[in-house]
């Protein structure tokens, strides 16, 4: 058991949500994890079904910062799949190194 499958991803749902949608969308959030280096302390995913569009949304806490995501899609696969993309970026922006923004950038001119 990996470090990233010790935490669990606590879910909710709301109106009719198929269980296959659950286990998606923990196997999706727990994909995402698995590139996270700092300590994730809590998952938790809901899922919306009660009338077209569908809702998916994730919130994070990564080592003390809430990460959140939210996507709506004509089918749950579809927000979910969304969700987890937009995570993926949220997460990827919000723990990396402040300080790498400054590596990158060119000097200033002297004189």
């Amino acid at each position: 058991m990996t470090a990233i499958e010790a935490i669990p991803v606590r879910t909710m749902t709301h109106g009719i949500v198929p269980e296959t949608a659950r286990e998606l969308a923990v196997a999706k959030v727990r994909s995402v994890l698995g590139h996270v280096t700092r300590p994730v302390l809590s998952a938790r995913v809901t899922l919306t079904m009660v009338a077209r569009p569908a809702a998916a949304q994730a919130t994070i806490d990564v080592n003390g910062r809430i990460v959140r995501a939210e996507a709506a899609g004509r089918t749950m696969r579809d927000a979910i799949e969304l969700m987890a993309d937009r995570l993926r970026a949220r997460l990827r922006r919000a723990v990396r190194p402040r300080f790498a923004l400054w590596r990158h950038r060119p000097p200033l001119p002297r004189g």
